[in-house]
């Protein structure tokens, strides 16, 4: 065949005719991490003025299921995935490897090209070893840990004398700098040494392209910004931190080149009108020749092209209510968890999903046959149990718990697990009432329901005692029985006290000695009674005594309180949102 087809292309030449091979895609994807776009702006750097450059953002959308921390773990993994912290579940530096359900670039264009030559050479060595650990296992070359000039070096060469179709390089310097000095000269001498790396590689590429006529893309990007003013650290929801940038040697579609003014949520200053971070790996696939599938969920779509649903963002202060911004008429059809859903009108721009069912839903949005995905959450928690000073369990809407290490502040592995009546003996049949419980003892913990009984439970044989539910009135928790159906939260206080808030916004506070509600109750909670948390006393749905120091109030909304006992106030800056940061493994995002 190959002789058949050499005799072809030397009859046309014979002819006169001229043949043009087809261009190969290739591209290469440089990281510089934590450069500040303000500062790389002000600088004027030579090289990265020859790229067209957007403002981008990172760390999700704040207090959604999106959210992640403005550190490198989450950042560089989503660069990578197309995907948020919620699905490749790296949540901190620290991570351990990636969720596989949404590989990497070098999976995924291992899989769909086999005998590409695909690299990854990189400063820091967790990108490589830690969170892609298995993906890049299929490379055909890897470097981790070399110094920046190494990594630049490294990639010109692979340019210069491989086939490379898709190229990683990672440079460290100036995050280093930044930790180190904060921004400054220190700082400003990084951007640019990094400027004049990356500069090598592009030039390495244009030589190519001009030799080779291959058709190269090369994208630049950071994984998150600096805290504002001084820029030593990073990992909040700041404007500053969250802010990003792209670059492309290529034109782009209108998500590239047009901010979106009227974005539905302008936090950070209007941040989420620029493009999102999760649309880098979409546009590495689609120049690749790889059409991003509904069935990978990305969360971000190509930047060349046919332009998707662009700005899909979840509605402030809802669940399941989501909008988009819409370039032109047409359809987008809507799918729920994989099942078709709707189709509606593009200028439409939003959607409420008024029978979304508990837990997590995946959302995704096809328009102009690209498919753009969002992840909603629903799971709240319900009920928590303080168990002793080393855990605590949170028992979550969709019938699941999970054990807390308060040693540790985090999740113990292998949760959330179905509440069964192995792990809990006796209680499963009651785990999706359950609305509050707290421990008297070492020995005994009480559950409350939502139909107004409540479950004794043996700690020290860890069932439910034979006999419950019971009903609570007033034999059994006197002067809680007119109230047995409004408990909320339930939390153990110091000494012999519980306090039991109720949907109204009010509270009883039971002594367990008395075996029975202090006089004067139900009180209101405000202020004075409990300060700090007044303003959200009909969103408390959970409560936990973590200490004789705090305990914690967690709301409707997903945000939660810290409360010092010793002061009796709430702390300053709260609510917070409850997300892998802030109580890292609770909520499955």
């Amino acid at each position: 065949m190959k002789s058949l087809l050499s005799k072809g292309l030397l009859a046309l030449q014979l002819l006169g005719l001229s043949v043009v091979a087809a261009a190969a895609p290739k591209v290469l994807l440089i990281g510089i991490d934590g450069a500040q776009y303000e500062k790389m702006q002000a600088l004027n750097l030579p090289n990265l003025n020859r790229l067209q450059v957007t403002r981008s953002y990172t760390g999700g959308v704040n207090g959604a299921a999106s959210q992640q921390a403005t550190v490198s773990g989450p950042g560089w993994a989503t660069i990578l995935t197309g995907v948020w912290t919620s699905k490749h579940h790296v949540v901190s530096n620290d991570s351990g490897l990636a969720d596989a359900r949404y590989p990497s670039l070098f999976k995924r264009v291992r899989d769909a090209r086999p005998t590409a030559y695909i690299a990854s050479v990189t400063h820091w060595g967790s990108i490589n070893q830690q969170f892609f650990a298995n993906d890049v296992a299929s490379n055909n070359y890897n470097a981790n840990g070399l110094a920046d000039q190494a990594v630049a070096d490294k990639v010109v060469a692979l340019i210069n004398t491989t086939p490379a179709d898709f190229i990683f390089a990672h440079l460290d310097d100036v995050d280093e700098a930044g930790h180190s000095s904060g921004f400054g000269s220190a700082y400003n001498t990084a951007l640019r040494d990094a400027d004049t790396r990356m500069g090598q590689m592009l030039s390495a590429v244009q030589a190519r392209q001009a030799q080779t006529g291959d058709d190269w893309l090369v994208l630049v990007t950071t994984d998150h910004g600096r805290e504002p003013l001084l820029g030593y650290n990073h990992g909040n929801q700041t404007q500053s931190e969250k802010t990003t940038f792209i670059g492309s040697n290529k034109v782009m579609n209108t998500e590239f080149t047009q901010r979106v003014v009227n974005v539905s949520n302008q936090d950070f200053g209007g941040l989420y009108g620029y493009a999102p971070q999760t649309w880098i790996a979409p546009t590495v696939l689609r120049h690749l020749g790889i059409e991003p599938q509904a069935a990978w969920q990305l969360d971000g779509a190509p930047l060349i092209g046919a332009t998707a649903v662009r700005k899909l963002l979840p509605a402030q202060g809802t669940q399941y209510n989501f909008t988009w911004y819409a370039d032109a008429a047409g359809m987008i059809d809507i799918s729920r968890n994989g099942q078709w859903l709707a189709s509606v009108p593009a200028l439409q721009q939003g959607y409420l999903d008024s029978g979304a069912p508990k837990g997590v839903v995946d959302y995704t949005l096809t328009q102009n046959g690209t498919p753009v995905s969002l992840r909603q959450n629903r799971i709240e928690i319900q009920a928590t149990l303080d168990w002793d000073s080393s855990r605590s369990y949170f028992f979550l809407n969709d019938g699941s718990y999970v054990r807390y290490n308060n040693v540790l502040d985090k999740a113990e592995s292998g949760y959330p697990q179905a509440v069964t009546d192995s792990n809990w003996p006796g209680l499963a049949s009651y785990a999706g009432k359950l609305v509050g419980g707290f421990s008297k003892d070492a020995s005994v913990a009480y559950f409350f329901l939502s139909d107004g009984t409540y479950i004794r439970y043996d700690k020290t044989n860890d069932r439910v005692e034979s006999g419950y539910p019971k009903p609570v009135n007033d034999s059994t928790w006197p002067g809680l029985g007119a109230y047995a159906t409004q408990i909320a939260a339930t939390l153990r206080w110091t000494g012999d006290k519980v306090q039991f808030f109720l949907r109204d916004g009010r509270y009883i506070r039971y002594s367990l000695i008395a075996d029975k509600a202090d006089s004067g109750y139900p009180k209101v909670v405000n202020d004075s009674t409990w300060p700090g948390v007044g303003a959200y006393a009909t969103k408390i749905r959970a409560a936990v005594k973590w200490s004789d120091a705090k305990a914690y109030f967690f709301l409707s909304d997903g945000t939660y309180i810290r409360y010092n006992i010793s002061s009796d106030k709430a702390d300053a800056g709260y609510p917070k949102v409850v997300d892998s940061s802030s109580w890292p493994g609770v909520v499955p995002y």
